[in-house]
């Protein structure tokens, strides 16, 4: 369901928006989790810059929670600055599967309790790039259900203690963005290109000395008739002599990056993949997408391939809530290590 709201004049060709998504889970450790995603879209003169504010928020039957917000704003004269930002918290369990690209036999629950903020302002250098720090702060305590002194001291000894202990990490960076979409939610055609590049220091801010360094880029193709053929390729990286808490290592999987793959089942200090999608039109606001993707993760120091290289598929459809161009999505995936569908629901597109 959505719920919109337009004003603007006749110069505006994107007018303000606001949608409210209800949706609902189950899963055994949380019980029921109703939930809500959300967006808040600025009117706009222009097609290819609209300030926005979207995000999430989950609460279960079991007293956890997840809350996300990611504003992204256009600033100041002829939108000379952009400002994409991120706050997550969240109380909220999950699983640890280990870290490389096989599966592991064994998982282990816990509780993360997380605070996260990120900031990066940047300048138009030119009319598509935009150049500036990044910064973020994370702080995180999870807990977790070993069950004795024993079975706690195996999982350090196999894992680490990097990430299940509290920790602290402040990284300072710079991040640069190229943009020539002709839209940020469903573009028809151009380029997209960010490229970010961070440290972390033990002692200043931090508990572990962390380099992080990610490049994404994305080519719209236009095709007849309001189709498109939109990829992706992706890598990030993230590296530390005296460990990584877990939860900073790269992960694939999940409803943006190789969709079909449980989110967090597979990470490592290096992924790479690659992702297609052919967008075409339906009727009235509907859209249908046909997808497919590659890539894997590789762990420090040997970066071994895994024993099965990833692969995933599926399709898709969408529809058009406002006049931005974004879309309420619904996918339905699968992956090549015959695990079952994986169902995803949410606003705009996976890239």
């Amino acid at each position: 369901m959505a719920f919109l709201r337009a004003g603007g004049a006749d110069t505006i060709v994107s007018r303000s928006s606001l949608f409210v998504i209800p949706h609902a889970s189950y899963q055994q450790e949380t019980s029921w989790a109703p939930g809500v995603a959300y967006g808040y879209y600025f009117k706009s003169r222009d097609l290819s810059r609209i300030s926005s504010i979207s995000g999430s928020a989950v609460y279960t039957l079991r007293h956890q929670f997840t809350f996300n917000a990611t504003p992204k704003l256009y600033l100041g004269p002829e939108h000379k600055w952009y400002l994409y930002s991120n706050l997550n918290v969240r109380k909220y369990p999950d699983y640890f599967y280990g870290v490389g690209g096989n599966r592991q036999p064994v998982s282990e629950a816990y509780t993360s309790r997380a605070v996260s903020v990120l900031l990066q302002p940047q300048y138009a250098v030119t009319r598509h790039l935009y150049v500036g720090p990044h910064v973020e702060a994370r702080f995180e305590h999870v807990k977790t259900a070993f069950g004795s002194p024993e079975a706690e001291a195996a999982v350090y000894d196999r894992y680490g203690r990097a990430g299940w202990t509290p920790y602290v990490q402040t990284a300072v960076g710079v991040a640069a963005t190229f943009d020539s979409r002709d839209n940020a939610f469903y573009p028809y055609r151009g380029v997209y290109a960010k490229g970010v590049a961070a440290v972390s220091v033990a002692g200043w801010g931090s508990t572990y000395s962390v380099q992080q360094v990610s490049a994404d880029v994305r080519h719209y193709f236009p095709l007849f008739r309001r189709q498109v053929l939109a990829v992706q390729l992706l890598a990030e990286g993230a590296f530390g002599r005296r460990g990584v808490p877990f939860q900073l290592l790269p992960t694939l999987g999940g409803r943006d990056v190789m969709r079909g793959f449980r989110e967090g089942m597979y990470r490592g200090n290096l992924l790479v993949a690659a992702q297609a999608e052919y967008r075409f039109p339906l009727f009235w606001r509907f859209r249908g997408s046909v997808f497919c993707a590659t890539g894997e993760v590789f762990n420090a120091p040997a970066f071994h391939v895994s024993d099965k290289w990833k692969f995933a598929y599926g399709a898709g459809i969408r529809c058009r809530v406002n006049d931005a161009r974004v879309h309420v999505r619904f996918d339905i995936a699968k992956n090549n290590y015959h695990d079952k569908l994986q169902f995803y629901i949410t606003a705009t597109e996976a890239f």
